[in-house]
Order: C-alpha cells, then structure tokens, then sequence
C-alpha cells in the first residue's frame, strides 16, 4: 500500500495489525448500524420510533419521573426531550401531570393506550433479538450479552439507554436523529 501524501510505502505488518486490532470495533459497528435499522423497521407498523419506544420503556420502569430526571437519565438537554414528550402526549401514550412535590415540575405517566403500546413494543423487541442472534445458540447468546456487557460498562454506558439521545437535537447530529427516528433502512 502506498502513501498517497508521501508516496511511501505502509509496512504490509502495520496494515495487518491494524485491521486485526480494528475488527472487533468494526463489527461492533456494522452489527449495531444493522440493529439499530431492524429495530426501527420492527416498529414502523407501530408508529413509533426507537426514540419513542425508549421513554415508553424508561417512563414505564420509573412511573412518576419528571422530565428533567428522564432528560438526565437519557443524557439529553431537558428542553430537547420536550418535543419528543409532546408528540408522545400528543399520541395519548404518555401524560404530564404537576409533580407531587414540586409544582414546578412534570411527573410523566403512561397512558391505558400506552400501556397497551409498550406491550406492542415488548414483543418486537423479542422479535428483534431472536432475529439478531438468529445464528446463534442459547448458550452463545447468552456469552455474547455478557461480552457485551462487559464492553458496555468499559464504556460506560447506562444500562437500557441509547446513548444516541445525547445527540437528538443537535445540528451536527442530524444522523443520530435519524437512526433514532424513523428512517428506513437503505
């Protein structure tokens, strides 16, 4: 291989160590990127986005949260997970309601109809796992959520939380937003 801003040649040994060295962070990659567009195809007959079935999921596990809790939760700025709340209250899945302890705050409830769509969402994630480890067994499955795990606590990343809501809202994040949101897989 050669160097195109020096016309040297790259040593065949450093372009092998790179790429053995770079293959696992790689297929994390390209197996994420799949994911993330099957996930969002799996849910399009719901109406819903990744985005969406996210706070269905995180409200229902911490009925009661404020918005800013939730924002904090998901890694966001509280006033960019405010239109994502209105579309949801909007789509009678979840309700706002003035916050026991702090009138000035929103506690965040899920709807009967939101109750009824998380159990929607349920069965695809389902759907979605058995199709993502389809070639593999229970006992390599269940290695590979370990390993998983594993990598994810190295990274630091919270347990049930995308950490591409950081991203909704921001300019330069236009592609989060919409692997999050409902776009179609090319």
């Amino acid at each position: 291989m050669v160097n195109d801003n020096e016309n040297e040649r790259i040593p065949e040994t450093m372009i092998r160590k790179q790429s053995e060295r770079e293959r696992v962070a790689f297929l994390l990659s390209q197996v994420g990127s799949c994911a993330a567009q099957e996930f969002t195809r799996l849910l399009e007959p719901l109406g819903l986005a990744p985005a969406d079935a996210g706070i269905l999921r995180f409200v229902a596990r911490s009925e009661g949260v404020s918005q800013q809790a939730l924002a904090a939760a998901l890694k966001m700025h509280a006033s960019r997970l405010v239109a994502l709340i209105d579309d949801l209250e909007s789509r009678d899945l979840l309700v706002r309601e003035v916050h026991p302890t702090d009138r000035r705050l929103y506690s965040l409830a899920l709807t009967a109809k939101g109750k009824e769509t998380l159990l929607a969402i349920r069965d695809v994630a389902e759907e979605h796992n058995r199709l993502m480890c389809a070639g593999l067994t229970l006992s390599e499955a269940a290695e590979l959520q370990s390993l998983l795990s594993k990598i994810a606590e190295k990274q630091g990343l919270s347990t049930g939380v995308h950490p591409g809501y950081r991203s909704i809202g921001k300019k330069s994040s236009s592609t989060t937003r919409r692997s999050l949101q409902n776009t179609k897989p090319r």
